[in-house]
């Protein structure tokens, strides 16, 4: 669903009609609905897809919680037991650069894109790009260790046309997606 405003007028179009039917757009703001986004690579073949954290303000307050109900002895292993919980409880999203979760990534067969990844969290991630044939799933492309704090940097190219998967190899069940190639 995209969101059009005309002269003080809101009105709500579906995705497939509003960029089909409008040539030229402004931008006033940003409008991000990422229940089905989908992303394409700028003009320059650079993807960016940046490692997220999401929902990490629960898990602050279940630790906060837990520890201030514990007396002080206790305190430190409630803290550990919880901490370990909290990481697990902790969800991980690839992230483009208009804010969409997860995205479709749009490319073209042939040609040499470059992938830029940071990792602003506390955890390690790995970007690897697969494929699926006769029910085999292999990966065509890796990222390597992407550290936190750090950013790495690499070049794909898809030779065929079809679609293609994403993950992370640490989390692959919250950060995957789909690479369709034209």
């Amino acid at each position: 669903m995209t969101s059009l405003i005309v002269s003080g007028i809101f009105s709500a179009l579906p995705t497939e009609v509003f960029a089909n039917q409008i040539s030229s757009i402004h931008t006033v703001g940003n409008v991000f609905d990422t229940s089905n986004a989908t992303s394409a690579a700028s003009i320059n073949k650079t993807i960016v897809l940046n490692a997220a954290e999401v929902g990490e303000d629960e898990t602050a307050e279940e630790g906060e919680d837990e520890t201030a109900e514990e007396g002080e002895d206790e305190t430190a292993e409630e803290g550990e037991d919880e901490k370990a919980e909290g990481s697990a409880g902790e969800m991980y999203r690839w992230v483009d650069s208009t804010g969409a979760e997860n995205p479709d990534l749009n490319i073209i067969s042939n040609t040499e894109y470059t992938i830029k990844i940071d990792n602003p969290t506390d955890e390690e991630h790995e970007l690897i790009i697969d494929s699926e044939s006769a029910g085999n799933t292999s990966a065509i492309a890796e990222s390597g260790d992407i550290e936190p704090g750090k950013n790495v940097e690499f070049k794909f190219k898809a030779e065929q046309v079809g679609e293609l998967g994403y993950h992370c190899k640490y989390h692959p069940e919250m950060m995957n997606g789909t690479i369709n190639v034209s």
